[in-house]
């Protein structure tokens, strides 16, 4: 395991402390559970905390961006490709869903499904590259380079097209630390 940079501690200790606080809300206010699930999840899964992710998956039916998104993480963690192919067809009915249903009037609540749709696709895109790398053989150094290369200029291509704010980046940036980190 590489060690963390000061900006990727920085960022785990945010979202621990989010879900310190979150969790100190939920002991005043249980009923608040379903609407904060989403802060937890994502905290969860941020700092590495796989065993809470999995028994917030388990104790939720419901179809949220972030529970979709999650069961999408835990199946990856599982390398098994049919319960990824699941995982992912379920995330982008359920976020393809939202878009159908929001109409052209409700534009910020389709972009903010696109853009979960786009960490889909990217959490996808990881997931076959590093696959993909050969562990062994000749030329497998270089042939991990210019697979890595390829990956990264296309996350570099598809981050240009965002919106160049926090709210719209740093989602993305972090959902590729925790895919990258599964491998």
């Amino acid at each position: 395991m590489t060690p963390l940079t000061f900006t990727q501690k920085t960022y785990c200790i945010q979202s621990d402390t989010l879900r310190t606080h979150v969790r100190g809300v939920l002991t005043r206010n249980p009923d608040w559970k379903t609407a904060l699930s989403g802060f937890t999840l994502e905290s969860a899964w941020i700092i590495g905390d796989w065993d809470e992710v999995q028994v917030l998956v388990d104790d939720s039916d419901v179809q949220t961006p972030s529970l979709v998104l999650a069961r999408l993480l835990m199946a990856l963690r599982t390398e098994e490709n049919d319960a990824i192919l699941k995982a992912s067809s379920q995330a982008r009915l359920v976020l393809g869903n939202s878009i159908s249903g929001s109409g052209t009037r409700e534009f910020r609540h389709s972009y903010d499904a696109v853009l979960n749709l786009h960490l889909v696709h990217e959490i996808e895109m990881i997931h076959e590259f590093v696959t993909s790398l050969p562990l062994s053989g000749p030329n497998a150094h270089r042939q991990r380079h210019n697979i890595l290369g390829s990956l990264s200029r296309n996350l570099d291509a598809r981050l240009e097209l965002t919106l160049p704010t926090f709210r719209i980046r740093e989602p993305i940036l972090s959902m590729r630390r925790t895919a990258f980190g599964l491998r």
